[in-house]
Order: C-alpha cells, then structure tokens, then sequence
C-alpha cells in the first residue's frame, strides 16, 4: 500500500480548467479536509486561499520506515483497525488472498454459455443418455451441496446450461434447467419466509440476475414440461436399442417434476393455508419421489463422471471459474462438491425429512407441537430447508396457525388441552363474564410472542438453539409473574362466589394455579434444552460434570414432575367433581321420575401425563447417578482438574448458569450453596457414593422399563443406565481402587448420558 501522489503547491489559486487540465484535483476531492473547513470555504467569509487546495503526499518511505519496526506476524493497531477488522481484511489483487485473482498468467479466460456455444464445448442439441445423466446427477450434486451451505455461484450456477435455459435446444435438457432454476427461487423464498437460518446454514444472496425469469415461463408451467420430455423419452424408449440408458434419464426427469411439485406446493401452503387435502397431494409426490431413488442410484454409473484432480462435477456443461470475477474480493475457498451417490442418498433423506415435517398437522396444540419441534430438531436438526419448511407449515407467512388459526386461539386451546381449567370451558356459567374474559385475553396476548419464539428457536440449528435459548429464557420471568396474578384474581373471585352462596361458579375457579403451572412447565422445558445442549456440542469439560449432573437432579427435573403431577392431579379432581354433579343430576331427575337409576360402571380415570412422567423420573435417576459417581471419581482423584492459577471453579459455575440468574422459579442457586451441598455428599466413604450412584442407576432402569412402546432414545438410555450400573457396582466393591487413570465418557450410544469405560 502506498500513497504516491506528488504533492503540489497549495498556495497558488489556479482555476478549474487548468487544473483539470494539469491533473490536479478541485476542492471537492480533497479527502483530507475536514467537512466544516470545506463548508466555511465554500461560503464567501473566508477566503479559499488560506486553505490547501491540493493535499496529496508521497508516504512511501514512511510507510515503509514503520513496517520495519514490526517484527514477523505483528500488526499496527489503529482505534478503526483492530485484530477483528485485521482477521477479516482482504488484500485485494494478492492471488492468495483475493479469488478474483487465482490465476496464472498464461490460463485462459473461464467460458460463459455464449463463449462456450461458438468454441463448440458446450452441446445445446443432440445429446446422449449418457451426457444426459452425468449433467443431471451433477446438478443433483449441486443442488445438495447448495442447500448444505455453499455459495450457489460456487456450485450451481457453474453449470453453464442454468445461465440460458431458453437456448437449450434439447427438450429433456431445458425442462430440467428451467425446473432446477425455478426449484433454487422457490427454496430462497421459503427458507427466507421462514427465518430460521444463520448464516453458516445457508448463503442466500448469488448472482441474482441469473435468477431473472424468462420469457414468460411460469413457475407452474414446470411440471407440464417435464411431463412432456418423459413423454417423449418413453416414446422413443420403445424404439430403441438400449431402452434402460433412455429410461435412466425418465427416473431423474420424473423424480425432478414430482420433487419441484412437492417444494411448489410447500411454497403455496405457507402463503395460504395448511389443510389435509394440500398435505395429501404433498405426500403423493414426494412418496413418488422416493420411489425412484433406488432407481437413480443403479444408474449413477450410466452417466459421464467427472474427471479426476478436476474441480468440475461434470466434463460437459460445467465452468467451475465462471463466476470468481463478478464476485467482491473474498479468500480463495475450494467448495468440496458432494459424490453423487451420497447427493441421492441426501434427497432420499431429505425426502423422508419433508414427509416426517407434514406429521405437524397432526398436532393440535401446543404442548404436542413443541414436543413434535424438538423431536424434529433432534432427528433433522442440520437441514435447513426441513427445518424451514416445518416452520412455514406451522406459522405461515399470514401468522396463523396452518394458515388459519390466530396465535391466541391456539395458545388457548392448548391451555385447555394441557390442564383444562374450568374457567376456559365455553359451558362455563362465568365464561361471558366480561372482567373474567378480559383478564385471560390480555394473557393470553401476552403469551403470544414468548411462545411463538420458543417454537421458532426450535428451528434453528442445534449450536444456535443454546446461543438463541441463553437469552430467550429470561422473557418466561414476565410471563410467570402475569399468569400467577391471573391465577390470583382467579383464586380471588372463587373465594367472592363461595361467600354470595354461589358454590357452581366458586368450584369452577378454585383450581388456581393451573396458568402459572403452564408457563413454569414451559420455562423448564427451555432451561432443560439448554443444560442437555451442552453435551451434545461437547462443551462441557469433564470436571464440570458434577454441577452441571447436579443441577438438574437437585432441581430442574423434580420441579418438572410436580408440575406434570399437579396437573394430573387437577385433571383427575375436575373429573370426580364432574362425575358428582352428573350423579346429582340423575339422582334428581330419577326422584323426580320416581325411577330407580340404574347403576353405572364407575369409568377409570385417565393419566394423560403418566408416561412423561415416569421419562423424568428415569431422567432424575440417571442425572443423580452420574452426580453421584461424579463425586466419587473426583474424590479418588479419577478426574484431571484445571490448574487453580489459571482456573475458578466459581466463574464457570456462575456463567453456566447465567440464564437461569434472572428467574424468579426455579429460585436461582449460588455456587456457595452448590459447594456445602458437595461437600456433605462427599463425607461419606467414596465406596458408599458409588453404591448409592449404582443405585440411581438401577432406579432409572426400573423406570426406562415401565414406559411403553419406548422410542429409540428410551432403548438407549436403558442400555446407559445397565452398563453404568454394572461399572458403579464394581467401583463400589473396590476395583482398581489405587490407580488414578481418568475414565472415558462415551457419549455415542446417547447424546446426554455417556458410558463410563475403565481404562
């Protein structure tokens, strides 16, 4: 970098022609004046030739001069130019750092369409089945490795055929460039639409000019083309002497046309509205598109490949340079581009995916709708364009619940799904109370947004779900403070209608805790995903173990149960209460009747929450057995402990548990009561600690096995919980009882729980 201006006299007045004619430059230009000075010049108080008209300096040997006080990797620090802004610079026309300029002198100019077309390396007509299938599996490639996070000028628009679908002359060739074009607008919108993408996700932004429409093709026009190629491929099939190559090519061009009408139709719900029939005709085609990938991957190898040490996909059609210049300066970057059969073996997952998304329908409220969100999160949480499609088939673009239900109805329902309150019964004698309804509509607005991100963040990618729930977790304290004010008023007016002599309307409002037991439960899902998070993305160094196992134990997972408890317990006192007034009834009308009634079986009530909680209660065992055996592993000196100089045990207790700091249930802990309550489990001889570890763990089998009809993740907590059993019961009987060697924490049976393996 240099400056190598020579500077010119700044006190001689010359006028504008001579110096334009010079090569000077005027007033406007001197990028070294202050604004204010340019403004007092430009009025007629000061004279201008008080001022340097002309202000460029020759800084070369100075510049040089400070770069030889640096030594090797250091960097001058400026308040504008820090380590940051130095991290992210780019040196532009340097051909290590600026991909514009990665080439050799002697290296050609890259080919667009038009130039490739007259050199006569580009085929518009007459292509082979061969040519056929290798140009489609490379753009299935392309595809994949698009929605996988690469740049679409890197990947897909290499293929020079996506640059002028309109001047292929092949039919088979054209339909399919026109349907991958139109296939790249629709993922953007609904990706955008969806708001769930970070930018490791997903790049949105390419050339957008490729993406112009042409002529006056539409985008439901796309299906009817390919039809047509198929058609005409089959026809000639009958013809020809190798019917299996032309056949190859039907399969690609059939599952494209059912793959683009499934996202198509995606794309259409999300702007109207999610009803069975738009998910049943969905479920066709992308059932009809997983029929034929078993197909595709037979005839991968029919195809032209790419050639080896080549950066293209495919040798016909394909410009992997094409676009480094119109790009802005950025680092060289190699975009590794998927195989062709893991970019099928994709879609077919994808596929499965986007089937497995459309199951939200199903769910009606929304405690099974968050359960179905962090399901999915867990089982797709790397693919955007699922994750982004689950989101836009729930909330669509209109902000209603597939499309039609508004937010507040739903959170409504979902309330009188969870616990029933008597008060949101429409039969209710005190639903039309007007000071009643205004006090649960003004909740239940407040509800709204808290509730609505939760299940955003949800879609997220599993590393920004923690950052994003890190600072989500606070907003429930608002929530928790409103719905205990609403069970307040409510538990208040219950006492009012006892008094009157009202005890119907006083027995339909005394069940007053069930708003806040609502948003408690909520607020300990998030806190919950938040804690478990951090082992899934390996955060967590071994020695943290104890207090982050401990935490959920003493804590989280217990006010879990009581809230499931409480509410089942409320369910099942509304049921008797409804029972008796039935009885009361026909006891009357009976007497009135002068019948006997006849007696009715007494119906067995219902435990809607009982399987959940037995899965926390399993949770509990098995977060106290690893505390447990956490302890004891610490206390024999098992577990490698940071240095003191350059560690505080107190710090990273405090900012593990920073989110959780602000909420007024569960009560914050401090790390002083956390270190008295280690320090009296640690008392006792580290054989007994071990016992009472293997003890949790077998507490947790017990109840992994009385749930049925278990989920994968229940048979792998079940296997945990033996294995760590059988380990606890050996340590505790004095195995290896001298050595110090740390054990190893195998976390690929389960995400959260890890085997303990002796070394």
């Amino acid at each position: 970098m240099a400056a190598a201006m020579a500077s010119v006299d700044s006190t001689v007045d010359i006028d504008s022609e001579t110096s334009d004619a010079a090569g000077q430059y005027p007033l406007e230009d001197c990028g070294f004046l202050d604004p204010e000075v340019q403004r007092i010049m430009r009025s007629n108080n000061e004279d201008s030739r008080e001022y340097p008209v002309y202000g460029w300096i020759d800084i070369t040997q100075d510049f040089k001069s400070a770069c030889s006080e640096l030594s090797l990797g250091e960097l001058a620090q400026d308040m504008l130019f820090g380590l940051f802004e130095a991290m992210s610079a780019i040196e532009m026309m340097d051909p290590k750092m600026d991909v514009g300029m990665g080439y050799n002198k002697n290296d050609t100019a890259p080919h667009t369409f038009d130039s490739a077309v007259e050199a006569g390396v580009l085929k518009l007509n007459n292509l082979t089945s061969e040519e056929l299938i290798g140009v489609f599996d490379a753009l299935f490639s392309c595809i994949v490795s698009w929605l996988e996070g690469n740049s679409m000028d890197q990947v897909l628009f290499t293929c020079l055929y996506l640059h002028s679908p309109a001047k292929i002359e092949d039919k088979s060739l054209k339909a399919f460039s026109h349907a991958v074009r139109h296939l790249i607008i629709i993922v953007k919108n609904i990706i955008i639409s969806s708001s769930v993408n970070e930018e490791e996700d997903f790049q949105l932004y390419g050339n957008s000019s490729l993406l112009a429409p042409e002529d006056s093709l539409q985008i439901a026009n796309i299906p009817n083309m390919l039809k047509e190629a198929e058609d005409e491929l089959v026809r000639q099939s009958k013809t020809s002497a190798q019917p299996e190559d032309i056949m190859a090519v039907v399969h690609r061009l059939r599952f494209m046309r059912h793959f683009y009408q499934a996202i198509y139709s995606f794309d259409c719900a999300m702007v109207s509205k999610v009803d069975e029939p738009t998910i049943n005709d969905i479920y066709k085609h992308l059932n009809a598109s997983l029929e034929l990938t078993p197909q595709i991957k037979k005839t991968i190898d029919k195809g032209t490949q790419p050639k080896p040490e080549s950066e293209c996909p495919n040798p016909l059609g394909f410009s992997s340079r094409v676009h480094d210049r119109s790009q802005p300066p950025t680092f060289p970057r190699s975009v590794k581009m998927r195989d062709r059969p893991s970019s099928i073996t994709f879609l077919e997952e994808l596929v499965q995916r986007l089937k497995y998304a459309c199951k939200i329908i199903r769910m009606r409220d929304y405690y099974s709708s968050l359960n179905f969100f962090i399901d999915f999160s867990r089982r797709s949480g790397q693919c955007i364009l699922s994750r982004s499609v689950l989101q836009g088939l729930f909330l669509t673009c209109r902000r209603l619940v597939f499309g039609t239900i508004p937010v507040k109805d739903f959170l409504w329902d979902s309330v009188r799904a969870f616990n029933s309150p008597p008060i949101l019964n429409p039969k209710n004698p005190l639903a039309g109370d007007p000071d009643i309804q205004m006090s649960l509509d003004s909740f239940f607005r407040y509800c709204i947004s808290t509730f609505t991100q939760f299940l955003r963040i949800c879609g997220f990618n599993r590393a920004r779900q923690r950052d994003k729930l890190s600072r989500f977790i606070e907003s429930f304290d608002s929530i928790q403070v409103d719905a205990a004010r609403l069970d307040s008023h409510l538990s208040m007016l219950a006492n009012e209608k006892a008094n009157e002599g009202n005890e119907a309307a006083a027995a339909t409002l005394k069940y007053s805790a069930q708003f806040a037991t609502w948003v408690l439960y909520n607020c300990f899902r998030a806190m919950m995903l938040y804690l478990m998070s951090g082992f899934e993305l390996e955060l967590y160094s071994v020695h943290e173990f104890l207090y982050i196992y401990w935490y959920p134990y003493e804590l989280l997972i217990g006010f879990i149960v009581s809230a499931l408890t409480r509410t089942e317990n409320n369910l099942l006192a509304q049921e008797e209460y409804e029972r008796e007034q039935q009885a009361k009834i026909q006891a009357a009308t009976s007497a009135k009747n002068r019948n006997k009634p006849k007696p009715k079986k007494n119906k067995k009530q219902q435990k809607p929450y009982r399987q959940e909680i037995f899965y926390y209660h399993a949770l509990l065992s098995m977060c106290g057995g690893f505390y447990k055996a956490m302890g004891a592993l610490t206390k024999d000196g098992r577990i490698r402990q940071p240095m003191p100089k350059f560690d505080s045990e107190e710090i990273r207790f405090n900012r593990r548990f920073a989110p959780f700091a602000n909420l007024t249930s569960p009560p914050p802990v401090s790390y002083e009561e956390f270190k008295s309550i280690r320090e009296h489990m640690m008392r006792a001889p580290s054989s007994e600690i071990y016992a009472i570890a293997a003890k949790h763990f077998d507490q947790a089998r017990n109840a992994l096995e009385s749930i049925q009809n278990p989920e994968q993740e229940i048979l792998d907590m079940l296997q945990v919980a033996k294995v760590n059993y059988v380990v606890m019961n050996v340590l505790a009987k004095g195995h290896q009882k001298d050595t110090k060697r740390q054990p190893d924490f195998d976390f690929s049976k389960h995400r959260h729980f890890p085997i303990i393996k002796l070394n």
